[in-house]
């Protein structure tokens, strides 16, 4: 046991003072976005290096970075001596690193360009009960999101970093045995859907996403040599989706209110090429899996964002059963995420 002053062991700190650190937690989140942006991390990843010659590098001033580095230093970011004043990966810091396994680096940038403003009208969110982000950029955020092409592509790469930290865990343990043809609804670049061909040798499938998201997919296809059995398909999903005996949605449904993720449903239920087709989700319940902190944070920020809303077991029983499929199973996974098992009725 790791003991504190006077041989005793470390305390809590009082409630004052444990709040005042959730208190400043805005802080802390651009402090990230400037270590992210200045790639402080990416110069560190083959040792320490002096502080004026990472902000030499980064083009910023010696002692605001070394303050921002401190403070970071205080959550594990970065380590930083004093007296010779060199920096080091912490803990936590090679995840702000780019082109590493576990980096959400494309998180801390997008975070603070798309999500820190609107979640400002939080107050007038609880209000009015519209999102946050509709006030704040006057329009739905996905509509504000497509009107510049930078945007999607920066955006994506957030969602990509985002998602493999949080649901590998989950799309790794998706069973689709006996699936013929998979239609990945909101695929984006195609990644999910090429892990999950690397596992399924016979599986064919389509990566089904808007026009210019799903523009990445092909090169990747291509790359990992499943473009044979893999296409990709542009359009609306509350339009018309593609046919499949098997759908996956990974990630997708939450974003919606429960009357969009409906429709979502609902046109994937008209395209189902056979009567019984599997729907698989992987998604966060809010009562089952490990990590829930990750499930309610993810729940604060469809608030803010979008309309959409982290579910619980019985609500996602409740959203399928009204637009037929039946709720077969819930998975947990060693990460915060699970996977729902359904099938199409009726």
């Amino acid at each position: 046991m790791e003991i504190g002053l006077a041989g005793l062991a470390p305390t809590k700190p009082a409630p004052a003072l444990a709040m005042l650190r959730l208190l400043g937690g805005f802080q802390i989140s651009q402090a990230l976005y400037v270590a992210a942006r200045a790639r402080i991390a990416d110069q560190l990843l083959e040792g320490p290096r002096p502080l004026h010659e990472l902000a030499e590098s980064s083009g910023l001033w010696p002692e605001p970075l070394a303050r921002i580095i401190q403070a970071l230093a205080v959550e594990e970011v970065f380590d930083y001596d004093a007296e010779t004043e060199e920096v080091r990966l912490g803990r936590l810091g090679r995840t702000l690193a780019s082109g590493v396994s576990d980096s959400v680096r494309n998180v801390a940038l997008t975070w603070m360009e798309t999500h820190y403003q609107p979640f400002g009208h939080l107050w007038q969110t609880a209000e009015t009960g519209r999102p946050a982000a509709d006030l704040a950029l006057g329009m739905p955020f996905f509509d504000w999101l497509g009107q510049k092409p930078d945007r999607v592509e920066t955006f994506t790469a957030a969602m990509t970093d985002f998602v493999k930290a949080i649901r590998q865990d989950a799309v790794n343990a998706v069973e689709l045995d006996g699936a013929h043809t998979l239609v990945d609804i909101g695929g984006a670049d195609g990644t999910v859907l090429v892990t999950l061909a690397s596992r399924y040798p016979e599986l064919h499938g389509v990566v089904f996403d808007l026009p210019h998201v799903v523009e990445a997919a092909p090169e990747l296809l291509r790359a990992h040599q499943v473009d044979d059995r893999i296409t990709t398909a542009g359009g609306d999903f509350f339009t018309e989706v593609p046919p499949g005996d098997c759908y996956l949605l990974s990630f997708v449904l939450h974003d919606w209110s429960d009357e969009k993720a409906g429709h979502i449903l609902d046109r994937i239920h008209q395209a189902a090429s056979v009567p019984d087709a599997r729907l698989v989700l992987v998604e966060t319940v809010l009562d089952r899996g490990d990590a829930p902190q990750i499930a309610r944070l993810l729940d604060l920020t469809m608030l803010g964002m979008l309309t959409g809303r982290e579910r619980s077991s019985a609500a996602w029983r409740e959203l399928l059963a009204a637009n037929g499929f039946r709720l077969d199973r819930i998975r947990p996974t060693a990460g915060p995420m699970c996977v729902i098992e359904a099938t199409r009725t009726g």
